[in-house]
């Protein structure tokens, strides 16, 4: 009896340290010391992320790329927070698009956040109207909407879930009152 509880103590330990230093390159120490809120479907932060950049340099070769993306939030839909744009694989950002408009996202307070996001990046042709839709969400100012002339060839990102750091208390979210 002894016996087997040492063992089964020392496998537990085993499991454990393994486990520590198997993950401590895809764990960030951010991931653990942040409160994350969740949008949309479960996502999790231990699985093997895509960086921006790989992504970027994957899609060259084929239409999409699905996986668990990690990006700063540079801003989110003011209008209903169906969309945000985070920092990109180079110096732009990139759309990430909450699926069939199923969850949204706070509509302020996300700048500069940190965030996990599942799903599909894919490039896509923004049409005019649709970049003066996005830009009106955003809160833009006139001039800046009717400055938008051609269509545009972006990386974009079709979010099933999104995991966000540090989120405040009562972001402002749709439906609510301003």
């Amino acid at each position: 009896m002894i016996r087997t509880s040492a063992l089964l103590s020392f496998l537990v330990s085993l499991m454990a340290l393994t486990s520590c230093q198997s993950n401590s390159e895809a764990n960030p120490a951010s991931i653990e010391s942040s409160s994350w809120s969740f949008y949309g479907d479960s996502i999790h932060a231990y699985e093997d992320r895509i960086s921006m950049q790989s992504a970027a340099a994957q899609l060259d070769e084929s239409g999409a790329v699905a996986g668990l993306f990690e990006a700063e939030i540079v801003q989110s839909c003011m209008t209903m927070g169906c969309w945000m744009s985070v920092k990109g694989p180079y110096d732009d950002t990139v759309l990430v698009f909450m699926k069939d408009h199923a969850f949204f996202v706070p509509k302020d307070s996300l700048q500069g956040k940190t965030a996990f996001f599942s799903g599909e990046a894919y490039y896509d042709t923004v049409s005019v109207e649709m970049q003066m839709h996005l830009l009106e969400d955003a809160g833009a100012s006139q001039e800046e909407i009717n400055a938008v002339t051609e269509p545009a060839f972006e990386l974009a990102f079709e979010a099933a879930g999104v995991m966000i750091a540090d989120v405040p208390s009562g972001a402002p979210m749709a439906g609510d009152e301003e």
